[in-house]
């Protein structure tokens, strides 16, 4: 059975939503018994003296963490300063330790760094192998000595009734010496996820075993250190516990193990000291996590601006590129936090000792107030966060209002002073960011979308389990809504909560209450006309016009278009101007579609457009990088004669024996049928599907406006190509390329070279053979990023896709290779074009990963 895309999409969405209800029913149950204000008791209680050891552990265990890339490098045979391998080493655990995805966030930070230090891509990948190897060893260690020395009867649990843990941390210990033991009597090479690798010498796996164990031992002992009195444990017995949690949390692939890791750990704890526990926990995930995180972000700006810093002054305009690209993101998303500080607020208890002051200077209906709009206005802040991301004047205008209402409703409901400051701050931040807000468009249909929606939700229901965590202890009684003295905190919560449903309610309901507002894309063009403009094109690749998939915008004349698709917040153009007859109507399309993007929230982007009108593209302020190359067989000097040709030669002598013939169709009304049969074999064979956008797709329609290159054997169709043909004969090209099951082994090759000769004849300029992505992109020591990223993808992303051996191919019919570009807005969007492009090809973001 087949499942459709729309489908595939509502399952995985709504297996997400009944995994974060699972999650939350789960974390909710087991919380139950515990009270906020105790927890935060508890938290408060800590020594300050354990929270400074806990730091200079912490800070111990990271430095400890470079020790596997000097270890790395020895294994490679590399030599680097040692301030750049710290450097390197604490960036990238700094971010994978928070993050999650270990491998592909170290990886990405090692190879920024060590491949400018002079390190390829291989020396990099084994080292990131190396160096995930040493941390697994050090679990096997440290876990295996933990396991078999802590005396099994005291482990919380009663985890030995079940499970036998002292013959885990045998099995553990039995691993790592058999690893040893393979470094000891194995050197010979081998292959592991594509990588050559050699085994390390038996020192190094040595030091490997003792650096992997020492590191988790120090991180283990910064949590330690901050646990309460009231979980009295041993440090190998902890060890043992804390060593099965984060292993837990590092299979779960989740963040840093978040929840994962703090809910295994706390099961083996009794129930009394879990309140402190749960506080011991969120001030080690401050200090492993969140401070080596915000050290590595702030070291990571540094030294890249260091880095760029001649490129910075050389080009004053890259970073003010810069400051409008990043600046609305980074303000909508603070402003998104402080909006869900003030809602959380309004949903705990105020600080004693502060509203005992406010009790005495403010009269109750002051207080209610306060509270009940700061909540409100809380919600208000995050609705409108998504409106600065698109750069909404409106938005802009309501936050500075809200954040202003917000430090007085704040001040007002509980002395809430941070509240204040840290409202006045981004107000103060925003301030010299006022012109970025300059897009006067409807809010409402901007900014209330499905995903926007989705966000506040969740953000509610954090908000209504929050509450009901924080008054649990409060019974429920129908007086609660009516109740209003300083003292009940409780009854405040529920006159808000209710507010703020009203509130949304209100917002939504006005929402659905407008009238539909569609799109609006220039579609003046008829498909005569489309036709018309095509035939008169230079370019073969307008012919993806005729398809069903392009939406399109034309010039006054309807003399050229510019056709596109959109995705997400893309709306990306399939190739240059269509038929532009000078560089004055590109130029003027061009700029047209950018400001068709802009007047929709969205970002342009022009996938494999050619050197033609490139200055036209910067001019309208893109940035153009090089996505691969075009083969173009010139015609003219093109034939089978020499010693190069000869298998080429036997390929057609072949093709004749086993009577093969070619020939070009004008009219195929009556072989469609079984150029459908071909088809269909042809994508049963690959074991893929029709693809979109820069490819055609079988189309009985499409496929009756060109001609189309038959091979025939024995009088059946065996294989076929569609024909693109330029108006000024400057090129011949093909569109899909499609065998059956029945053709001889060798037929495309035969219709290629068939295809050329007839060409020839013809006198046709060019033969192209599409483009080989990827491929011609060079790379030096002044390369930007883009280039070094691409050209290692094509040098060594074999597993994803033959970059290599479509450039090999088509290089040997002698080709011409012209230059194929992508053309952004800046480079900050380049990965979301890229996707963008990636899922209208592909029919969508599951085609992407999908055949």
């Amino acid at each position: 059975m087949t499942i459709n895309r729309r489908t595939r999409q509502i399952l995985s969405f709504g297996f997400i939503i009944v995994m974060i209800f699972l999650t939350g029913a789960f974390v909710d149950r087991f919380l139950d018994k515990y009270s906020l204000h105790q927890i935060m008791k508890d938290l408060n209680n800590i020594p300050l003296s354990n929270k400074l050891y806990a730091v200079l552990l912490m800070a111990a265990s990271y430095l400890f963490l470079t020790v596997y890339d000097f270890l790395g490098l020895r294994y490679l045979g590399k030599k680097l300063q040692a301030h750049k391998v710290v450097l390197a080493s604490f960036l990238s655990y700094g971010f994978s330790n928070s993050i999650g995805l270990s491998v592909l966030a170290s990886g990405s930070l090692r190879y920024r760094y060590y491949s400018s230090w002079g390190l390829t891509f291989s020396e990099i990948s084994r080292m990131v192998i190396f160096t995930s190897a040493t941390l697994w060893l050090g679990i096997l260690t440290a876990g295996g000595a933990a396991f078999t020395l802590a005396p099994v009867a005291e482990m919380p649990l009663k985890l030995h009734t079940f499970i036998n843990i002292r013959l885990v941390g045998i099995l553990f210990l039995i691993a790592v010496s058999a690893y040893y033991f393979l470094l000891v009597f194995f050197r010979r090479p081998f292959t592991f996820f594509g990588q050559q690798m050699t085994l390390p010498s038996p020192a190094i796996g040595m030091a490997q075993i003792i650096t992997g164990a020492v590191d988790w031992v120090l991180a283990g002992a910064v949590l330690y250190v901050l646990m309460p009195d009231s979980a009295p444990i041993g440090f190998m017995q902890f060890m043992g516990i804390y060593i099965l949690a984060q292993t837990i949390g590092l299979i779960s692939h989740v963040p840093g193990g978040a929840v994962v890791f703090e809910t295994v750990l706390l099961s083996f704890f009794p129930a009394e000291a879990i309140p402190s526990m749960i506080g011991s926990l969120l001030v080690y995930r401050v200090v492993y996590y969140i401070l080596p995180l915000l050290s590595a972000a702030l070291i990571l700006g540094i030294t890249e601006g260091a880095r760029q810093k001649q490129r910075v002054l050389s080009y004053a305009g890259y970073l003010n590129r810069i400051y409008r690209a990043v600046t609305p993101n980074l303000l909508s998303v603070i402003v998104f936090i402080i909006g869900a500080y003030m809602l959380f607020a309004g949903a705990t208890p105020v600080n004693p000792a502060r509203f005992d002051f406010i009790k005495q200077i403010l009269p109750l209906a002051v207080v209610e107030t306060s509270h009940f709009l700061a909540s409100i206005t809380g919600m208000g802040l995050i609705i409108l966060s998504g409106g600065l991301r698109k750069r909404i004047d409106l938005a802009y205008q309501l936050t500075m209002a809200l954040l202003a209402a917000g430090t007085v409703f704040g001040l007002l409901k509980g002395a809430e002073v941070e509240t204040a400051l840290f409202a006045v701050a981004i107000a103060a931040a925003m301030l010299p960011a006022r012109k970025l807000f300059d897009k006067r468009s409807p809010f409402f249909d901007e900014v209330l979308t499905k995903e926007w929606a989705a966000a506040v939700f969740a953000i509610l229901l954090v908000y209504v389990w929050l509450g009901f965590f924080s008054y649990k202890h409060v019974e429920y009684r129908s007086s609660l809504w009516w109740t209003f003295t300083f003292n009940d905190q409780a009854p405040r919560f529920l006159r808000t909560l209710v507010g703020v449903f009203s509130f949304m309610s209100a917002l939504l309901l006005y929402k659905f209450m407008q009238p539909s507002k569609k799109v609006r894309h220039y579609e003046p063009l008829g498909i005569d006309e489309i036709e018309r403009i095509v035939s008169n094109s230079s370019d073969t690749s307008s012919y993806l016009a005729l398809l069903h998939d392009k939406k399109f915008i034309t010039n006054d004349e309807h003399s050229a278009f510019i056709m596109y698709g959109i995705d997400g917040r893309c709306f990306v153009s399939m190739g240059d101007p269509v038929s532009a007859a000078d560089e004055d109507t590109a130029a003027e399309l061009i700029i047209n579609f950018r400001r068709l993007a802009k007047n929709h929230g969205c970002t342009a982007v022009f996938y494999e457009v050619g050197t033609e009108y490139i200055p036209q593209y910067i001019d309208a302020g893109f940035r153009i990088y090089k996505i691969g190359e075009e083969a173009r067989v010139p015609l003219g000097s093109f034939t089978l004669d020499g010693s190069h040709w000869s298998g080429t030669r036997n390929t057609l002598k072949k093709m004749e024996k086993e009577n093969c013939r070619f020939e070009i169709i004008h009219d195929t009304e009556n072989l469609l049928p079984q150029l459908q049969k071909i088809s269909d074999d042809w994508l049963t064979g690959k074991n893929t599907r029709e693809k979109r956008f820069s490819l055609g797709c079988f189309d009985g329609e499409y496929l009756k406006k060109t001609p189309v290159a038959v091979v025939f054997k024995e009088d059946v169709p065996v294989a076929f190509a569609n024909l693109w043909a330029a108006a000024d004969k400057d090129e011949l090209s093909i569109d899909l390329m499609r065998y059956g099951d029945d053709a001889p082994k060798g037929v495309m090759e035969y219709l290629f070279v068939k295809l050329m000769l007839y060409g020839k004849e013809n006198g046709y300029g060019f033969f192209n053979l599409g483009m080989a992505p990827l491929s011609g992109i060079d790379t030096h020591s002044f390369s930007p990023l883009w280039n070094r990223v691409a050209s290692a993808l094509f040098n060594h992303g074999e597993r994803f896709y033959n970059f290599k051996g479509l450039r090999s191919y088509k290089d040997k019919f002698n080709p011409q290779w012209k230059p194929k570009y992508i053309a952004v807005q800046s480079f900050f969007s380049l990965p979301s074009a890229l996707r963008s492009v990636a899922s209208l090809i592909s029919g969508g973001t599951a085609g992407i990963f999908g055949k």
